[in-house]
């Protein structure tokens, strides 16, 4: 569950590999003969004839459970039927057992599923599958303009036409579509978060949501997935997250440095610097690659009581120190080796890398979970206009 934090734009662009997941839910049913539903799939073309078509349930954690059901794809359709056993659950149909390209709620009635020449599916023909996909058509439509706002400020950054008082009003932008992403899914998962197929968009939107709302739907979900270990994990982290949230003073955290020597984050935050918590890891894409921006930002402003501190979830000692050398990272690093499992990404609920933390002069969190543009203009704010 461990990821490398994510932009919406990346988000964007791998829906477009993946293939989009088109699924619904449905309101409880009894489990009776009448309880039926048919599956009619169609395809653009003959490409598919002759194909298996499988059906795999899916579990609450996304995870692909074995087919119960298979048919052939025979004049570009495919018919599957079932009863509705348990109220509000998700199945899958997957192409000779190598492709996944839609998703649907198990709901009483006729459901339609057509697919284009990309093999793309569109999921109609029931009243809360049609719901879903004016859900999903809703999140496109705000991941677009989030989208359109990333590839403003890239422009107007790389022309050099950028501005702290623009680039502030662009992500006070950025923040409102972020949070009305989030009320769109908070909204439309709340009456259903009890159920398999709530609990299974809740994973599947996990990303779009805050930590309050993860933790509010947490608590309204069944007891067989509030007591699964990586939902326990994940509410723990939450809870973690509250108690080091900007405002409250930095929780100290200690390791080794690359000699083995002890280190403390309170040999640096609390001292009268500004300083950039920067947990990362030499194996994760996004840290590296963010390297030469923070080297430049350290340049910038170590002179004008600044401090990074790079905090490694790496396993391999060896790793983490060629790393620090053919990355050229110069500011202090520890770790205790012990990827995410260190105790140091534990204390403050670390679950995504990149993640970088800005504390005051006085050890106080101001924010965190920055991007390095964010990290570069807010100093600007705090050590060049005085």
């Amino acid at each position: 569950m461990y990821l490398c934090a994510l932009k919406y734009k990346n988000l964007l662009n791998m829906k477009k590999i993946i293939l989009l997941v088109w699924a619904a839910v449905c309101v409880l049913t009894a489990c009776n003969e009448k309880n039926t539903f048919t599956l009619n799939g169609t395809f653009a073309n003959g490409d598919q004839n002759g194909k298996v078509i499988y059906l795999h349930p899916l579990d609450s954690l996304c995870q692909i459970i074995d087919p119960i059901d298979s048919a052939k794809v025979e004049n570009d359709k495919f018919v599957f039927k079932g009863l509705t056993k348990e109220p509000l659950t998700v199945q899958m149909v997957v192409i000779d057992a190598s492709i996944m390209p839609a998703a649907f709620i198990v709901e009483k009635g006729n459901i339609k599923m057509n697919f284009d020449s990309e093999l793309n599916a569109t999921v109609t023909g029931t009243p809360m599958n049609d719901k879903y996909r004016e859900f999903e058509k809703t999140k496109a439509d705000i991941v677009m303009k989030i989208d359109s706002l990333f590839n403003q400020f890239t422009s107007d950054k790389q022309s050099g036409d950028l501005t702290s008082d623009q680039f502030q009003d662009l992500r006070v932008t950025v923040k409102q579509s972020e949070s009305e992403m989030g009320n769109v899914i908070y909204n439309f998962l709340k009456p259903i978060i009890a159920t398999p197929a709530g609990q299974y968009f809740f994973i599947d939107n996990l990303l779009d949501l805050n930590d309050a709302q993860k933790r509010e739907l947490i608590a309204s979900a069944s007891s067989d997935f509030k007591n699964m270990e990586a939902v326990q994990i994940l509410d723990k982290r939450l809870a973690l997250r509250e108690t080091t949230s900007p405002g409250q003073l930095f929780t100290d955290v200690k390791g080794f440095d690359p000699d083995g020597k002890g280190a403390a984050l309170s040999d640096y935050a609390g001292k009268g610097k500004i300083v950039l918590v920067d947990f990362w890891a030499s194996w994760c894409g996004p840290c590296v690659r963010s390297m030469p921006e923070l080297i430049t930002i350290y340049q910038k402003y170590k002179s004008m009581g600044f401090e990074i501190v790079g905090i490694s979830l790496d396993n391999s000692k060896d790793d983490w120190k060629k790393a620090i050398t053919s990355l050229i990272i110069t500011w202090p690093q520890f770790s205790n080796l012990k990827g995410w499992d260190d105790d140091c990404a534990v204390a403050y609920g670390i679950d995504a890398i990149p993640h970088l933390m800005l504390i005051d002069k006085d050890g106080k969190i101001m924010d965190r979970n920055l991007n390095t543009d964010e990290v570069n203009f807010k100093l600007q704010e705090l050590l060049e206009k005085k």
